[in-house]
Parts: structure tokens; sequence; C-alpha cells
């Protein structure tokens, strides 16, 4: 069985720019309070900041509703805006999945393979769901994996960097050298000319891009506001899922999506062409 997590290395040595830090110290204090109400003195000491320096950064966060402040106890605690938008983010995914497991189980049973359900979040795709396959010999990468979506991201992260403008491709690529998430850089023109190459046929396969010996299958699944919102795949090892076998599952795989893709609300104009 192969999987993992994929993720960068930070390098202590090099110097970090004031807004990334910014973002950091804003990040250190909402985890702080994340466990419990604080006043400023308990929170400068918990992430090291001056009062001076958390009370400005305090300040900045109340004005975008992450945090309020109790004025009688002066404790500070996190806003209810903010769990509502973590809450509507789980329930996005949650209603995702409820939606296209039906149909990533219709696969599952048809083929016999890994089936996997990835969302985009930022510069990395994240599973969401999987059923794995009953063969002894299988591929598997477990809910909660993250993959980068870099240049040899396989084939759910190039599906799902191809239904992306240019220009947010190159910006993700970016985020991701600048987080140590590739291995390699690859030609951005080539690159980007197999992402129109998908596009337009609907579809992107990989053969050992990422795990050896893997094979992987991904499609569409459209939101109702035209725009792709998830990469369903079909997984296994190549022994078994050569290119004429893996494509011989394609119109089945596109069925699925599809028709989940409508019962997201998603309007049957998006599969022309594709």
């Amino acid at each position: 069985m192969c999987g993992g997590v994929i993720s960068g290395e930070d390098n202590g040595a090099e110097k970090v720019p004031g807004s990334v830090r910014s973002v950091e110290r804003a990040a250190d204090i909402l985890l702080c309070l994340g466990n419990s109400e604080k006043t400023l003195t308990e929170i400068s000491l918990e992430v090291g900041l001056s009062k001076a320096t958390a009370y400005r950064i305090l300040g900045a966060l109340q004005k975008k509703n992450f945090v309020a402040r109790d004025e009688e106890s002066g404790r500070y605690f996190l806003h209810w805006s903010l769990m509502g938008l973590l809450t509507a983010g789980i329930d996005r995914d949650r209603s995702l999945i409820q939606c296209v497991d039906p149909y990533m189980e219709k696969l599952w049973r048809l083929t016999g393979e890994t089936v996997t359900l990835y969302v985009r979040k930022g510069y990395v795709r994240v599973c969401v769901a999987e059923i794995v396959s009953q063969h002894p010999l299988k591929f598997s990468v477990g809910v909660g994996t993250v993959v980068p979506l870099n240049a040899h991201t396989g084939s759910p992260g190039k599906l799902l960097l191809a239904y992306m403008s240019d220009e947010e491709v190159v910006a993700v690529l970016t985020q991701c050298e600048q987080a140590g998430l590739t291995s390699k850089t690859a030609e951005r023109g080539l690159l980007l000319q197999e992402l129109r190459e998908i596009r337009e046929r609907g579809w992107a396969s990989s053969f050992g891009e990422r795990i050896k010996g893997g094979s992987s299958l991904s499609v569409p699944v459209w939101g109702r506001h035209g725009k792709v919102v998830a990469s369903l795949n079909l997984l296994g090892p190549y022994a078994r899922l050569n290119e004429e076998v893996l494509m011989g599952y394609l119109d089945l795989l596109k069925k699925c999506a599809e028709t989940a893709s409508v019962k997201l609300g998603a309007s049957p104009d998006v599969f022309k062409g594709g």
C-alpha cells in the first residue's frame, strides 16, 4: 500500500519577510485563543510578543471580526463570525462528500479499484474521501492526505490546475516553490500547454508520476456556480491498470462525476466538449 502526506520543511536560515511574520503572529494569537479566553498579558506571554505588538495585532483581528474583547473582564476571545467561517468550510466539504459518495461507491463496485475525491485548498490538494480497493495489491492515500499542486502533482492535481487561469496556476506554482513543496522546476510553458489539453478533453491521467508503479485517472466535479469543486479519481497499480484498461473506465468515471455535478446544481452545459 502506498500513500502519505507531502509537506515542505522550513529553512530556519532564511529571513522571513515582515508581512509573513505578521501573519504568523496573528495565527499564533488565534491558536492561543482557541483554548480559552485570555487577557492581553496572558496572550503576550503565551505567544512571546510584547504587549504593544500583541495589542496592535489584536486590534487588526478585531476589525475583521476574528477576535472580540469582553469589556468587563478585559479578556479576548474568538469572534463568532470566525467560527461561522470555519463551520461553513466544513459544511461545504461535508455536503460535497455526501453528494458524491454514492457515485464513488458505484465506481468502486464496478472497477474494484481505489476511488478518491480531492479538493483544492490554496496551493495543495486534500483528499476528503476515499474508498479503498479490496485487491491484495492496491494503492491508497488516506483521507486528509495533502499533496502540493506543483508540476508533478499527479492526475488529480493537474485536473484541478487545468480549470484555473494561467495566472492562478503560476501563482500556485510560485507558492509551492517558496514553501519548498516542489522537487524540481518544470518548464511552465510546457505545463500550461498540458493543462490546456486536459481542460479541452475533460480528464487527466498519470502513470508513476507521484507514486511509483501507480496509475490514476481524474475527471472534474462541477458546482452550481460553474466552477470545478473537486477531482474524482480512480487509482491502482499499473500492473492491473495499464493505459488501455484505465482508459476503458473513462466513460464510467465521467458519467459518475457528471451525475454528481448535476446533483450539486451544475448546469449540463459545463460538460459539453469535455
